[in-house]
């Protein structure tokens, strides 16, 4: 393991940060303004999420290793890197989410601008 017991927190870092940080940077006003929706979706299916790994891992369905984790887990299963890695996978795609609608969004209203003026003419 690169990092030793830090390996799996630092690759799951380096993996998610430089997105995290991108889609804030190109749509935080659109991310902040969907604070709430983005907050609840992430506590809702990074928990589902969590759960569900945390049942895997306490049936043998599969295994974290224990040299790239730092030991914290929850319930005695779920390896705290694994819950984290289920919230930033989901806060990058809602954010994704959140991002396209808004785009979206814009692009209706274009094109009932457009749509507007040429009926103007």
């Amino acid at each position: 393991m690169p990092f030793g017991k830090y390996s799996y927190l630092v690759l799951l870092t380096l993996w998610a940060l430089p997105i995290i940080l991108i889609q804030w940077a190109v749509a935080g006003r659109a991310l902040w303004q969907s604070r709430r929706l983005l907050a609840a979706t992430v506590a809702l299916c990074s928990t589902y999420l969590s759960l569900a790994d945390h049942f895997a891992i306490a049936r043998g369905i599969w295994q974290i290793r224990e040299e790239g984790v730092l030991g914290l887990r929850f319930q005695g299963h779920l390896p705290l890197e694994e819950a984290l890695f289920f919230f930033l996978t989901v806060v990058m795609c809602a954010q994704g989410f959140v991002m396209l609608s808004a785009h979206f969004d814009r692009s209706k209203e274009n094109n009932r601008d457009a749509a507007a003026y040429s009926n103007r003419s």
